[in-house]
């Protein structure tokens, strides 16, 4: 049975979008082998709902048929004179520049994706190997690894600055490359009894701290955090005096400050003996820089661990949170890094995580089987290892790996305007041991209408769609906070998810399914309002109360 609804369009107008709303979204470069669809994803709160767990808010970004878009090694997201640019190293060893040219939310058109930098032509290389990169707000210089070692530096070796100084949008022109840090040449840093030669050579991670100036990188033969600076303005970190030790958190090269809370045990090495037999290995390979974000506005550096357990047990799963307390610009002292999250002893037993990115003052990282969280410091405690501190915000629902991982601003590309129907809660059980279950046929669109049924109500008795736009308060009044248990009004085992601002009854058919028809107005303003609805089944042998409530949903009105 039917009824039709016309007064959609005051009743949504004089609500609001009730949810939080996230300030960040993340982007993927993700797929799988065997299907052939490497790309780049996104994952999105369409429904308002502050999370990413529902399958349709994980879409494409870039698709291209592995034409351009493969191999992926990292991502960067950059404003430019107010225009939303997403970065990538990828196949062929380029750095990709994508635009949403037309505004569709993904960047698969035409001319969407074009080559920025080719980092063999760039310096004249043969062959090049970059792994991580991060920019420059203020001068748009883009550093990027080249980590072609091969038992030993390669031409070309160690850190590439791009920058495009002619504007024609891309850094291969003359000029825009610079080799900024020479792996080839002997470069030494200050150590604990004199200068310490250092291996340049295989750089895996960057990060670049906007406030200082200082390109952060990591060394993987040393297992370092190295830092650079142009300090004579020469274009390049190469002179003496422009590196030094940042970070040492394995203490794997002789003669160099190890920071001072792993010397002293009460901060965890991230590290395991090499498989070589030789020295100590560790992953510190995902480094990103959020300025102001500590807890007293301080600078914060993110370092990762992403060393595998199988191989390197208790070296995986590990956020360090590092702030330079004392402004020596690095992290060795005492209690200017802490483990922010200890992935395999926390709560939630994380034991790998494959990629990471800063937002919100706190930290989302990509862990084992595609899961996605949110890692924030609720109670100051200076980690986020507590129960309510590691947030599940989003999944991958077709299992895919993912490399790499970027938090871009909310709204910075437009998002696919697509209908949703979202179910939550759990139904009570009726007096012949049923679940309602309530569903839809088709979304709330502008100017159209749409059905929302429930199943497994008693047959030819009266069914109610309670229709609001709150599940967290119903201000009746009395105000009702959501949701609520209704074992005290004679329902035990049921529970009320929605604000009743608008009641529906018709009574069921034979089998106990009944719809309703909603009608929306053809409104622009409409569009983007939350509504969620849910079925009150009469029941009289179910309970005092004689009812039985369905599970619930949350949808949107779109165009």
């Amino acid at each position: 049975m039917r009824t039709s609804l016309a007064i959609l369009a005051g009743s949504l107008l004089a609500s609001s979008a009730f949810g939080q709303t996230p300030t960040s979204e993340v982007v993927f470069y993700q797929g799988d082998s065997l299907l052939a669809d490497w790309g780049i994803w996104r994952h999105a709160d369409l429904d308002g709902d502050g999370l990413f767990l529902d399958p349709t808010e994980m879409f494409t970004f870039g698709f291209d048929n592995q034409t351009q878009i493969n191999f992926v090694q990292d991502l960067r997201y950059r404003n430019e004179g107010g225009t939303d640019f997403m970065y990538a190293i990828a196949t062929n060893d380029m750095v990709l520049k994508m635009q949403d040219l037309d505004g569709d939310g993904s960047v698969d058109g035409p001319g969407e994706i074009v080559e920025w930098a080719d980092t063999r032509a760039g310096g004249g290389f043969s062959n090049t190997s970059p792994d991580a990169m991060d920019y420059d707000p203020i001068t748009g210089t883009m550093y990027v690894t080249d980590d072609n070692f091969n038992f030993g530096p390669q031409p070309g070796t160690g850190l590439h600055a791009y920058t495009d100084l002619n504007a024609d949008g891309n850094a291969n022109g003359a000029g825009e490359f610079t080799q900024f840090v020479d792996a080839n040449l002997p470069i030494s840093v200050a150590g604990t009894a004199g200068n310490v030669t250092i291996d340049a050579g295989d750089f895996e991670g960057l990060m670049f701290d906007s406030t200082n100036g200082v390109v952060i990188s990591f060394a993987q033969q040393d297992v370092m955090l190295y830092a650079f600076q142009d300090l004579n303005a020469d274009g390049d970190a190469n002179d003496p005096g422009e590196a030094w030790n940042f970070l040492n958190l394995v203490g794997d090269v002789a003669g160099l400050e190890l920071n001072a809370d792993v010397q002293a045990g009460t901060l965890q090495n991230p590290s395991c003996p090499s498989s070589g037999g030789v020295g100590l290995f560790g992953s510190l390979e995902v480094l990103d820089f959020a300025p102001g974000a500590g807890p007293l506005g301080e600078d914060v550096y993110w370092i990762m661990s992403t060393a595998a357990n199988s191989s390197c047990t208790g070296a995986g799963g590990l956020l360090y949170r590092g702030m330079d307390n004392n402004g020596d610009l690095d992290l060795n002292d005492a209690g200017e890094v802490t483990l922010f999250m200890d992935g395999p002893g926390g709560p939630l037993g994380i034991p790998a995580m494959y990629g990471g990115a800063n937002h919100d003052n706190g930290y989302s990282v990509r862990a084992t089987g595609g899961v996605v969280y949110y890692l924030f410091d609720l109670n100051g405690d200076g980690d986020a290892d507590d129960i309510g501190e590691q947030t599940q915000t989003g999944i991958d629902p077709i299992g895919h790996f993912v490399g790499e991982m970027e938090a871009i601003p909310a709204g910075s590309f437009p998002l696919p305007v697509t209908g949703f129907f979202n179910t939550f809660g759990t139904g009570g059980t009726t007096s012949v041991g049923l679940v309602p279950s309530i569903a839809n046929v088709g979304f709330p669109t502008i100017n159209q209408s749409f059905d929302v049924t429930v199943v497994n109500a008693i047959p030819f008795l009266p069914t109610t769609l309670f229709l609001g736009f709150s599940n967290t308060t119903w201000n009746r009044p009395p105000i009702i906070a959501l949701p609520f248990d209704m074992t005290g009004i004679g329902a035990p085992g049921n529970t009320l998810y929605v604000a009743g601002n608008f009641l529906f009854t018709v009574s069921a058919d034979a089998t106990g399914f009944s719809s309703i028809t909603l009608a929306v107005p053809n409104d622009l303003a409409l569009v983007g309002r939350n509504v969620y609805v849910q079925w009150f089944c009469t029941d009289v042998s179910a309970n005092p109360r004689g009812a039985t409530m369905s599970n619930a949903a949350h949808t949107q009105v779109v165009q």
